[in-house]
C-alpha cells in the first residue's frame, strides 16, 4: 500500500498492519497502523482490536517499554479491559519493576467473565504473585501463588513460588 495514497480507508490500512505483524515486517505494520490512526484515532476493528494495542506490542518486543506502555494506556482508553492490552501493559510494568501498578492490571484481567477471557488462568494468578513476591509481600505471594498452584498444581513454577513465600513467612 502506497503510503501517500488517501483512497484507502482505515480498516484497508488496518488489515495492511495485521498482514505486515503477521509477516512479520514490523516496519511495514507500524506505517500501517500509524496511517489508521491519522485517519481515525478512535478506530476500532470488527473484531474489537485497535492499532495502539499492535503498535504497544511491536513497542514491546523491540524492548522499547515506556512506549508499548503509552501505546497499551491509548487502546486502554477505547475499551479499559482490552484482555491483551492489559496484559502487555502489565508485563511492561513488572519488566520496569513497577509491580503496584503491574498488580492493578493483571487484577483487572481478573474482572472479565472467564467464558470470554482467553488467558489462562493460573497465569494471570502466577502473574499477580510474582509481582507481589518481587516486592517482598510474601504474604499476598503465597495467598495469589496458592490460587495459581490450586489451577496447575504440577507446575513447578508455582510451587517454587508458593515454597519461597512460606519460607520467608517463617
Amino acid at each position: 500500500m502506497d503510503k501517500e495514497n488517501t483512497e484507502f480507508s482505515a480498516t484497508d490500512w488496518f488489515n495492511e498492519g495485521l498482514r505486515c505483524f503477521n509477516k512479520p515486517d514490523g516496519i511495514g505494520a507500524v506505517r500501517a497502523f500509524e496511517a489508521v490512526i491519522r485517519i481515525d484515532p478512535a478506530y476500532r476493528h470488527k473484531d474489537g482490536d485497535n492499532p495502539y494495542f499492535y503498535l504497544g506490542k511491536i513497542s514491546e518486543i523491540e524492548g522499547r517499554l515506556d512506549d508499548a506502555i503509552v501505546f497499551y494506556s491509548n487502546a486502554l482508553t477505547q475499551d479499559p479491559y482490552d484482555e491483551e492490552s492489559l496484559i502487555g501493559r502489565g508485563s511492561c510494568y513488572t519488566v520496569k519493576k513497577n509491580h503496584k501498578v503491574a498488580v492493578t492490571d493483571f487484577k483487572k484481567v481478573l474482572e472479565i467473565p472467564p467464558e470470554i477471557r482467553n488467558a489462562p488462568l493460573q497465569h494471570v494468578l502466577y502473574a499477580i504473585a510474582e509481582n507481589y513476591r518481587q516486592q517482598k509481600d510474601y504474604k499476598n505471594a503465597l495467598h495469589w501463588g496458592e490460587k495459581a498452584l490450586l489451577e496447575d498444581p504440577d507446575n513447578d513454577r508455582h510451587q517454587e513460588l508458593v515454597a519461597e513465600a512460606r519460607k520467608q513467612m517463617k
